[in-house]
C-alpha cells in the first residue's frame, strides 16, 4: 500500500520553460492530503523558491530541496548534506573557466552567484526569486555549500564538450547530471534524491513498496532507483 509520494518539479509537476504548477494538480494534492498520504516536492530548487510555490500546503509536506541536500518538514530542517568545502571550490573554479556557463553555489543560507549576463541574474533573482548574494571571489562564500550548479548557454551546443570534462575530472568524487532547462548539477558520490528520500523512509518506518516516485531528469535517479 502506497503510503509516501515524491514529486520531481521542473518537467514533471511543472512544464518546461515555465514557473508554474498545472491548475488541476491543487485538488489531486487536498485529496492525497486529506486521505493520509505523505507527499514531497524533490527538486534542485532552493527550498525557499520551492516554498513559494506551495504557499497553502508548506506546512503539511515535506521538500527535498537543492537535490536532496536538504529536508525540509513543517518548516523545520531536518537533513543537510554538506559538499566537502574544498571540492566545491575546486569545482567552481573550473566553471568559471567556461565562458558559456553561469555558476550557482546553493548554500544553506542562500544561492551565491557571479552572474555574466542580466539575464541569469534576472533569472535568479527575479524569476525564480531565489535567496540570492553575489560574489566576486569565490572566499567570499561564507556559507554550508550544499549543491554546485552551472547554467549552460546554448546548451545543446556546449553540454556535449562541457559534462564529460567535469565527469572525467571529478567523476571519482561526483556526478555531473542534468537538471531541467538548460542546468548541469553536480552531485557529490552517495548523494542526491535517492539520499534524501532514504533519510524520509527511515524516518517514518516506509519500505520502498510503500513510495511512489516521479521524475523526468537525470537527477532524479537516484530517488527512482
Amino acid at each position: 500500500m502506497i503510503k509516501l509520494i515524491a514529486s520531481d518539479l521542473d518537467g514533471t509537476l511543472i512544464p518546461e520553460g515555465t514557473q508554474t504548477i498545472a491548475p488541476d494538480f491543487w485538488g489531486a494534492l487536498e485529496q492525497l492530503l486529506e486521505q493520509g498520504y505523505l507527499f514531497y516536492a524533490a527538486s534542485g530548487r532552493q527550498y525557499a523558491n520551492m516554498r513559494r510555490l506551495f504557499d497553502n500546503y508548506a506546512e503539511r509536506m515535506g521538500f527535498i530541496s537543492e537535490n536532496g541536500a536538504i529536508v525540509t518538514e513543517q518548516e523545520q530542517v531536518v537533513f543537510v548534506d554538506e559538499l566537502p568545502r574544498k571540492l566545491a571550490m575546486e569545482v567552481s573554479e573550473d566553471i568559471l573557466r567556461f565562458p558559456e556557463t553561469e555558476i550557482g553555489l546553493s548554500g544553506v543560507r542562500a544561492c551565491h552567484i557571479k552572474p555574466r549576463t542580466e539575464w541569469f541574474a534576472n533569472q535568479i533573482e527575479n524569476v525564480l526569486k531565489n535567496v540570492t548574494e553575489r560574489f566576486d571571489n569565490l572566499e567570499q562564500i561564507d556559507d554550508r555549500i550544499v549543491k554546485v550548479s552551472m547554467y549552460i548557454h546554448d546548451f545543446e551546443k556546449h553540454i556535449g564538450e562541457i559534462q564529460p570534462f567535469f565527469q572525467e575530472k571529478y567523476g571519482a568524487y561526483a556526478d555531473f547530471v542534468t537538471a531541467g532547462n538548460g542546468w548541469l548539477d553536480m552531485i557529490a558520490k552517495g548523494s542526491g534524491k535517492g539520499k534524501a528520500l532514504r533519510v524520509v523512509m527511515e524516518e517514518h518506518g516506509l519500505q520502498p513498496e510503500e513510495v511512489m516516485v516521479f521524475g523526468d531528469n537525470q537527477n532524479d535517479i537516484s530517488m527512482l532507483e
